[in-house]
């Protein structure tokens, strides 16, 4: 018989698929209905209020503990965050009264849903054995109990304690928040998270992200490599260099650094290390070029930034083209100088003429240039580009392998979406408990010459993306410095920019280091945080350059 947690998850990974479906279908038919004025109202909401669902419906791919040291404490953080969770859903879907004026259903029932998949997302985090369910249900037990008031170092303390603990980011600001001094309840800190899941235009991440994994299932990955190994040819840095050629040319497909990293750690990094690369310093290209897809357009980074500041997503996906290209030269650099020592035979290119290598580049091309020509001419909003990004993946995905790609890519989509999604929403009633804290961007950034405010602010964000989630980061940390750096004078486009590129490079460095964490699980591969300093270094200086001329940034935005 299967275990009761791998039926909960499973059932919970369906049903996230099943939303994520429905946000399709949903925002499909209000697109239809408005271009042809048909009588049909509502199709939008409906794919507002699965969202929030979906991301909730993801508590209970968080459930396993993992093993070592941290297995039970971390068990006992997730099942403290998600009966915290649990209770505020329920809290709040009996506080909320009223319709919903367009669908004619009670509001609570989103609570409600929301509230049956925590509930799932508990459940499956207690029935992962005796000892990681007992602290499991520890935690949940200490959340129903009714706390003191404790000092905001407390919480801090928390959060760190579960980063270090390795509990998902979502999972440790939710814990952090519950624990903070302030005016949230649980039903208030479960409305908060709602709230920070309603914006409209957050929408176009999940279409986003399964549009990339429609790409990848439909084998445009694999050509990705070929081409840029053809690029490449056959110097003896020719693999790094087409480690760093992937990065760039799969940034139009993904939007997502984690995806990258984990198409390089399973593709190149293997016959990096076969034609002379130590595994570290393969594993050290892999994650740094990694960097590239959140940045360089359809950036699922800068999506969350423009939702985060309230700036136009066309507007800095454009700027990401200089500021990407920027950064790929600097690695491409750092890559040439760092050839493999051993002098071994470097792997032939694709055997195809270079026309046919080429021609893999068809498809992330094409999807390029409709988001974002689409999105500067004003003909489509971010929404309705991302589903016209869905729709022409999943044509590539069948065309290249048939129906069967597709559900496999809307299991995987809806899974990652889902994780993002909760992360969006916890950092809202974070990012409430800041703003009511009295605190401001003038207690972190030093006073003086405009330039010397930025400075201090990508510092900050280098540090603060050292030990959080670029993620988070974004949606924590843009809406306090952003208006600093833009009241000493500089274009929020590209003040944007350079802070969100700074938060990235966290990704690199330790304790935390997401995207050399992803390689490392995946190739097996220690030392790879000192190998990857070079890198890193390169990548700095480039985002020296970025700062510095912003014509790189806005140049193309006020061109176009």
């Amino acid at each position: 018989m299967a275990r009761l947690d791998a039926i909960l998850t499973r059932t919970a990974a369906v049903a996230s698929a099943a939303l994520l479906a429905l946000i399709v279908l949903a925002l499909t038919v209000n697109v239809v209905a408005r271009t042809f004025a048909l009588p049909v109202v509502g199709a939008s909401l409906v794919a507002q209020w699965a969202l929030p669902v979906l991301a909730f419906a993801a508590l209970a791919s968080f459930a396993a503990p993992g093993g070592g040291w941290r297995a039970l404490p971390r068990q006992a953080l997730v099942g403290f965050a998600i009966a915290s969770l649990l209770a505020g859903m329920i809290a709040a879907a009996e506080r909320v009264g009223g319709t919903e004026p367009v669908l004619g259903i009670p509001t609570a029932w989103r609570y409600w849903a929301s509230a049956v998949f925590a509930a799932i997302g508990l459940l499956a985090a207690l029935s992962q054995g005796r000892a990681a369910g007992a602290a499991g249900l520890l935690g949940a037990a200490v959340a129903l109990l009714p706390l003191p008031q404790m000092p905001m170092v407390a919480a801090v303390a928390v959060f760190g304690i579960a980063l270090a603990l390795e509990v998902p980011v979502a999972l440790a600001l939710i814990a952090a928040v519950v624990l903070a001094p302030g005016p949230l309840s649980d039903a208030a800190m479960t409305q908060s998270v709602m709230r920070g899941l309603s914006p409209y235009v957050l929408l176009a991440v999940p279409l986003f992200v399964l549009a990339a994994a429609l790409m990848i299932a439909g084998g445009v990955g694999e050509r990705i490599v070929d081409a840029a190994r053809w690029m490449a040819r056959r110097r003896s840095s020719a693999l790094g260099e087409a480690n760093v050629l992937t990065s760039l040319l799969f940034g139009g497909v993904s939007g997502s650094s984690i995806a990258d990293a984990a198409l390089g750690a399973r593709l190149i990094a293997p016959g990096m290390v076969a034609a002379g690369y130590s595994p570290s310093r393969a594993a050290a290209i892999t994650a740094s070029s990694a960097i590239l897809p959140n940045v360089l357009p359809p950036s699922i980074g800068l999506l969350l930034a423009a939702a985060a500041t309230d700036q136009s997503v066309g507007a800095l996906w454009l700027a990401g083209v200089g500021a990407g290209l920027t950064l790929t030269f600097a690695l491409w650099c750092a890559v040439r100088l760092t050839p493999p020592k051993a002098p071994v035979a470097v792997p032939d290119a694709p055997t195809k003429g270079g026309r046919a290598v080429l021609a893999g580049l068809l498809p992330p091309f094409l999807i390029g240039v409709v988001v974002l020509g689409g999105l500067r001419l004003g003909l489509v909003t971010a929404v309705e580009a991302g589903l016209l990004a869905v729709f022409l993946a999943a044509g590539i995905a069948c065309a290249m392998r048939g129906l069967a790609a597709l559900p496999a890519a809307l299991m995987e989509a809806a899974i990652q979406t889902g994780r993002v999604s909760l992360l969006i929403g916890a950092a809202a009633p974070v990012g409430f408990l800041f703003a009511t804290s009295g605190l401001s961007a003038s207690d972190f950034l030093p006073g003086g010459p405009g330039i010397l405010v930025l400075i201090a602010a990508v510092g900050l964000c280098l540090a603060i993306g050292t030990v959080l989630d670029v993620g988070a980061a974004i949606l924590l940390m843009l809406p306090v410095l952003l208006p600093a750096a833009v009241a000493a004078g500089f274009d929020p486009i590209h003040a944007t920019l350079v802070l969100t590129v700074a938060l990235l490079l966290g990704g690199l460095t330790p304790p935390v280091g997401v995207l050399v964490l992803v390689v490392k699980d995946i190739t097996g591969t220690s030392g790879v945080y000192l190998a990857v300093v070079p890198y890193l270094a390169a990548l700095i200086a480039a985002l020296a350059v970025i700062l510095w001329m912003p014509p790189l940034t806005v140049g193309l935005v006020r061109l176009l």
